[in-house]
């Protein structure tokens, strides 16, 4: 790890550009905005509960981490155009108003060719039966035919999405960059505009790449974080068949146990969580609430399996020194670990040998919790949830707990503040996110000083 922080890294590093972070906006299973969302995590209430989205009573896997009693009604766009938005673009949409709401953010008042959107979001199909598959074009292209058709310029704001019938348009409903596109339509942000698709480090490698606009000067402020609903039965019964779900059907408030001997898998949820990162003398030039700073980004790959990890930790812990360099620290320099923590046999063994090897003997002195005991496992947006809880950690002196933590396992023998949230001043915080196919992301959060 001694080449990590070399005295030319420390000189670069000095040159780079500060991001901050302004502004967080959330729905997740635990509630529709980041307070209750807070309030429920520190509570150590479980978001996980029967499937309602669709009859899994003939699954062997019935649970999931569901949003719950969000308000799908309001308009958006238009009664013909809000039809096409799927569950997991107006979760962005709506993390997104709160976001800004936070950051004090008025996008009417900037020059929004210097603002840009970078999110991870994967595609809606997984969420879609078979059936839905083959017949949503046509489903769609029926119910038009019952209504007036719309066209450009005409009473609806149709031209935003196209000239042509939006029957024809209906591949763009589901699509992962959909929701990036409607944010930028929505409040015409001019800015460099991208989505990162790469499983359960979306939004983790998204919020990378915002931070990098941010540090070659392609944007000012960058409108980050991710997306997701995977819930369906499609995604429910290929997981299943791969084995990586939780059976725990009988009591699904204690089925996701990360880092315990009895895990038996993690549990699909889904929700959205929306960062407004800004260049740091931006944000003061407006006076905008600074909550962190977004200090370190690192990636890397496997190059192993495309369902498995190494189970010595080799690849994330390169992920994980990458962002320590790029923040500028030390092992010692981290207080907490905001871990990848699923709650599947390999990936919890896998990332506690990767801390370990980062670490060594420190790693057993540094708190490491999961969220995804009380959230589920957020896919595409799993990440910026959990960067925007690291946020409200640092702000707040308390780490939220790792819930359902009864059981030791030898190998997975660290702090992992087990059951009870704790009380602790934290300075900085490594978050990970490690998906299937080895795709590896890091991100370093400090307060800011």
């Amino acid at each position: 790890m001694t080449a990590y922080f070399s005295k030319n890294w420390e000189k670069k590093k000095r040159q780079q550009k500060r991001v901050v972070i302004t502004g967080i906006g959330a729905v997740t299973p635990l509630g529709n905005d980041i307070q209750t969302t807070w309030e429920n995590l520190i509570r150590g209430k479980s978001g996980i509960g029967p499937v309602t989205i669709f009859d899994a009573s003939t699954y062997p896997v019935k649970i999931a981490a569901e949003v719950k009693n969000f308000n799908f009604e309001t308009l958006i766009f238009s009664e013909e155009l809000d039809r096409f938005l799927g569950r997991s673009t107006r979760f962005c949409l709506s993390a997104a108003s709160e976001a800004f709401k936070s950051a004090h953010l008025n996008l009417e008042d900037m020059d929004t060719e210097n603002v840009g959107i970078s999110l991870g979001s994967n595609e809606e199909y997984a969420a879609m039966s078979l059936f839905d598959r083959m017949f949503d074009a046509e489903k769609i292209v029926e119910s038009i035919k019952a209504r007036k058709q719309v066209q450009p310029n005409g009473p609806t704001n149709a031209h935003l999405f196209s000239s042509r019938p939006l029957g024809q348009i209906w591949p763009l409903r589901r699509s992962a960059h959909m929701a990036a596109n409607l944010l930028s339509i929505l409040h015409n942000i001019q800015g460099p505009i991208s989505t990162t698709s790469s499983a359960c480090a979306s939004s983790a490698q998204a919020i990378g790449k915002a931070m990098r606009m941010i540090q070659d000067g392609d944007a000012e402020v960058v409108i980050s974080g991710g997306c997701d609903s995977i819930i369906g039965e499609t995604a429910l019964a290929g997981f299943s068949l791969l084995g990586t779900l939780s059976k725990h059907n009988a009591e699904p408030e204690k089925a996701s146990r990360p880092f315990d001997l009895k895990r038996d898998g993690f549990i699909l949820g889904e929700g959205a969580g929306i960062l407004v990162l800004e260049e740091l003398s931006h944000a003061k030039k407006r006076n905008a609430p600074i909550l962190a700073e977004l200090a370190g980004y690192g990636s890397s790959s496997n190059a192993y399996r495309l369902t498995s990890s190494p189970e010595d930790g080799s690849g994330s812990d390169i992920c994980i020194g990458k962002a320590l360099q790029d923040a500028g620290c030390t092992i010692e320099d981290i207080d907490h670990i905001n871990a990848h923590g699923t709650s599947t046999y390999i990936n919890d063994k896998c990332e506690t040998a990767a801390i370990k090897k980062v670490f060594n003997e420190r790693a057993y002195d540094i708190p490491v919790s999961s969220n995804k005991s009380m959230l589920g496992h957020l896919i595409a947006s799993a990440a910026s949830i959990e960067l925007i809880i690291s946020v409200l950690t640092l702000k707040g002196g308390i780490i939220p707990a790792t819930i359902n933590y009864e059981n030791p396992d030898p190998e997975c023998d660290l702090d992992y503040v087990p059951n009870e949230p704790r009380e602790k001043q934290v300075e900085t915080i490594l978050s990970n996110s490690f998906a299937f196919g080895g795709q590896n992301a890091s991100l370093v959060v400090k307060k800011f000083n």
